[in-house]
């Protein structure tokens, strides 16, 4: 396919319309091919092959939009609200889960227990 930047024809080639998500204990990386979704660190190293890949459906953008977009761009235009964008905010127990996937669940069983028997001893 051939495409028009500024005065340049360049050669163009279509991409999936797919992007792939990698995810492991809340943390999450975006592929747009397969292959490097498989052989991310985060599903290689990091999670021991227990990280799922989903494939999500992307739809693409229209030629109509980017012509407004690269029109908002040039004249500094914004025709979007940037108090409507709101921060992603972990949830509490995000912490909590990557603690006790750092120590172990035994470690921290063990921990409860001797905390139990400490707290029996004091008030008794």
């Amino acid at each position: 396919m051939k495409v028009t930047v500024g005065h340049h024809l360049l050669e163009a080639y279509p991409v999936e319309n797919y992007v792939y998500e990698v995810s492991y204990c809340g943390r999450k990386e975006f592929y747009q091919d397969a292959w490097d979704a498989a052989h991310s660190t985060l599903y290689t190293k990091d999670s021991s092959y227990n990280a799922t890949i989903t494939k999500i459906p992307v739809r693409p953008i229209s030629e109509k939009r980017i012509k407004k977009r690269l029109l908002h761009q040039k004249w500094s235009l914004d025709d979007w609200d940037p108090s409507a964008v709101k921060e992603f905010k972990q949830s509490k127990l995000y912490l909590f889960r990557l603690y006790l996937r750092k120590i172990g669940l035994i470690p921290l069983l063990i921990m409860l227990y001797v905390a139990i028997w400490i707290v029996l001893a004091i008030f008794k």
